[in-house]
């Protein structure tokens, strides 16, 4: 029997449950206070996150029969992953787009609670890279790295949210988060979900050729 790495399903273990805690205040925020399509978006983007930690969590913690068998569901389980992040970049993009196009970026309801909660998700984002970060430096794979990439690209977006809200109140506007999440959406997540991808094939490959 063969286990993947006790200490990083650990790690993702206390991340899963910071990004657990995130999503369910977000969707909290959302049924309860204030209905914003931009935070809508962002929790959208923060479930899929969500589930691909999972998945690593439950890929690491469990006990294989052979290191091969693991090596095969952790390619498969990555090719989620970097679906997820192109898939989910390209909604958050197209649904920031469609109101960018329909001029409808001054219509968004604002409350202070908004901007907390754009803030804390960006704080729990930072945090749940930061734990990621230190448990996989000396070994990191694609998987991993593509892990890095959810969290991080959700902290920009959460920022974004939150940048949005302060020029709503200070310029009138809340264009600005819908240019980011354009530019992070359409360009920046495909792009490296392709690269993990491709990370991940060359990996893949090198542990067949061994």
């Amino acid at each position: 029997m063969w286990n993947a790495s006790p200490a990083k399903a650990a790690a993702y273990r206390k991340a899963f449950r910071v990004g657990l805690s995130l999503t369910l205040f977000q969707l909290f925020i959302l049924f309860f206070v204030v209905l914003s399509r931009t935070l809508g978006a962002d929790t959208v983007h923060s479930a899929a996150d969500l589930a691909t930690l999972w998945g690593t969590m439950y890929l690491l913690g469990r006990t294989w029969v052979n290191e091969e068998m693991f090596l095969k569901r952790r390619h498969q389980w990555l090719c989620f992953g970097v679906w997820s992040l192109a898939l989910g970049g390209l909604f958050v993009g197209g649904e920031s787009l469609f109101h960018l196009l329909g001029d409808e970026v001054s219509s968004q309801p604002q409350s202070w609670l908004l901007l907390l909660t754009a803030l804390l998700g960006a704080i729990g984002n930072w945090r749940m890279h930061n734990i990621l970060e230190a448990v996989t430096h000396a070994d990191r794979d694609a998987l991993d790295k593509n892990n890095l990439d959810h969290v991080f690209w959700d902290m920009i977006l959460s920022l974004g949210v939150f940048v949005s809200g302060c020029s709503m109140w200070i310029l009138g506007t809340s264009a600005i988060d819908h240019f980011i999440a354009v530019l992070v959406g359409f360009i920046i997540l495909p792009y490296l979900a392709w690269k993990r991808w491709k990370e991940d094939k060359d990996e893949h490959g090198h542990h067949h050729h061994h």
